[in-house]
């Protein structure tokens, strides 16, 4: 298939989303005894608050940072399976390093950023093990990146939900974060915090390494070619820079949750963002600042199915539905012969032409 111009592209994208759209308004037409009321709850219940709204907006950071993460590996070629692993050590790591370093006297805002670093070094270890596994054996980081990630997602529901459980609750979880170390709260009560506007930070960040460094045409030029790569002097790592980058990302996002919205570490807390990254990855063609409105969009369809379940009948599940067909949509290229002005000029109906 003739690869598309980055106008076509986008133009595609757009109309596959907006036939995903109009599929997720028939759902609830056809899944809910209430189908009025359940398009209303999913369509407006996002924004029928700023608590809603604001809260939807921090369900997005994590979505964006993974999705960089992973967007970033697939530009340079690279496939990395293993974000929900790598948010889920992040998640350890930062509340592990906070949690030690608490009580040292040190100002609330380094013990934070000693979390995030602390998560951002422990998912790009993860994601280095599979580099590491190509070099040694020849195993493919296809394949690696998940197979770690699983593990890591056993052990670390293992020792949040064994030793390092807080004695004193029911829950399967570490002991809350105090709130002078958490990530600041921006619109109280809603879970809306700094991680929002850090994710967004990160997108920008990414996007200029990759379009307008000498290290991004690299990462670029590997992932497109790597035989041309390697005979003008690029070698292997750099695949592993991207591949330590996107499992780093991983755990920023991993970080944002129990030092965000969460204020803890609780077992299975991850909840699919890894998973979820990869998708809107894939939506946004691993452009960074594509990520932020293909984050937006799968977390207004998280919100929507949330508020429909609560509102009417519809299932919560609806958003599963939803996401795998806008995934389908546009990983199929759909509305990708179709360009306004293409469609224009080969005589539209009534031109006479």
């Amino acid at each position: 298939m003739k690869p598309l111009s980055r106008r076509e592209s986008l133009t595609a994208r757009i109309v596959a989303l907006a036939a995903a759209l109009a599929l997720a308004a028939l759902y609830p037409l056809v899944a809910s005894h209430e189908p009025l009321s359940a398009l209303h709850a999913f369509f407006l219940g996002p924004f029928s608050s700023s608590y809603a709204f604001y809260s939807l907006l921090e369900s997005a950071a994590p979505l964006l940072i993974c999705a960089l993460g992973a967007g970033l590996a697939f530009r340079a070629g690279v496939f990395n399976l293993g974000g929900e692993g790598q948010a889920a050590v992040g998640t350890l790591a930062a509340a592990l390093t906070v949690q030690g370093l608490e009580s040292s006297g040190l100002p609330p805002a380094l013990v934070l950023l000693a979390g995030l670093l602390a998560a951002w070094a422990a998912g790009s270890l993860l994601a280095l093990l599979s580099t590491a596994a190509e070099l040694w054996s020849g195993a493919e980081v296809l394949l690696t990146s998940f197979l770690f990630s699983q593990a890591a997602l056993v052990a670390v529901d293992w020792a949040i939900g064994g030793p390092l459980k807080a004695s004193e609750s029911n829950l399967l979880a570490m002991p809350p974060i105090p709130a002078p170390f958490r990530l600041p709260r921006l619109a109280p009560p809603s879970t809306l915090s700094l991680a929002a506007p850090l994710a967004l930070a990160l997108a920008l960040l990414v996007s200029l390494a990759v379009d307008r460094t000498r290290s991004g045409y690299e990462l670029r030029l590997f992932g497109r070619n790597r035989l041309f790569a390697r005979a003008s002097g690029i070698g292997e790592g750099v695949g592993a820079l991207a591949m330590a980058a996107s499992g780093a990302l991983g755990g920023v996002a991993g970080a944002t949750l129990v030092l965000g919205m969460t204020g803890r570490a609780v077992e299975g807390m991850t909840g699919g963002v890894g998973w979820n990254g990869l998708a809107v990855a894939l939506v946004a063609g691993s452009h960074p600042m594509g990520a932020v409105p293909a984050a937006l969009f799968f977390a207004w369809l998280d919100a929507g199915a949330r508020q429909g379940s609560i509102l009417s009948n519809l299932s919560p599940d609806a958003s599963v539905v939803m996401k795998a067909v806008a995934l389908f949509l546009i990983t199929a290229r759909i509305g990708s012969g179709w360009h306004p002005r293409r469609t224009w000029k080969a005589g539209a109906p009534g031109r006479g032409e």
